[in-house]
């Protein structure tokens, strides 16, 4: 006899329809309400970045429009001497280090993880209740995921042109999230907020 829970599983088309139907709502979200919310974690993406590394003082961050792409821009500058490659970096206030990334990609994850825990099976509370846990955990991921990218860029220009072969923790992360590493966790996020839903509701 086979299980319930084999029996609960959709048929592909539906799965297909249905994740579908949930790509179509996060993304309308994150096109609409996705630079406003990035510019409301600022203040938090602030206050990481300056535990992650104190050397550096923030000259500005914030997002910008352009007639390509919404981007998320921080411009650092050193706020105290220190050596790297040999090479002695001075405080200085004229002198900074500009990076952006793309909204697109911090919001990455806010977009695939409640879709597909939405598709997973499961009654339609449970499957509500699985897509509100999945942005909650993806919108998780995204408040570490900000500040670590951002500084992982400003990290790899001082890396790339005074210590090109020195090994970093935060860019073996960087180039893994880059390799498809983000699109990993972002699925693996989805499951996670199906599984808990689906054992709230047994």
């Amino acid at each position: 006899m086979p299980s319930s829970t084999a029996a609960a599983w959709p048929s592909p088309g539906r799965f297909a329809l249905v994740l579908i139907l949930g790509f179509a709502l996060t993304l309308a979200a994150a096109w609409m309400w996705g630079a406003t919310l990035i510019e409301a974690i600022l203040p938090a993406t602030r206050i990481v970045l300056g535990w992650i590394d104190d050397r550096f003082g923030i000259v500005f961050l914030g997002v910008e429009h352009n007639w390509q792409d919404t981007v998320v821009r921080l411009r650092v500058s050193p706020v105290e001497m220190f050596v790297m490659g040999g090479q002695v970096i001075n405080a200085s206030n004229t002198h900074w280090l500009e990076v952006t990334t793309t909204s697109g990609a911090m919001l990455q994850s806010l977009v695939i993880a409640p879709a597909i825990a939405l598709a997973l099976p499961g009654s339609v509370l449970t499957r509500i209740s699985a897509f509100a846990l999945a942005a909650l955990l993806a919108f998780g991921f995204m408040l570490l995921d900000l500040p670590l990218t951002l500084f992982a860029f400003t990290w790899d220009m001082l890396i790339d042109g005074l210590e090109p072969d020195r090994f970093s923790p935060l860019m073996m992360w960087h180039e893994f999230l880059h390799a498809g590493g983000r699109l990993g966790i972002a699925v693996a996020l989805g499951v996670a907020g199906w599984s808990l839903a689906t054992r709230k509701a047994a």
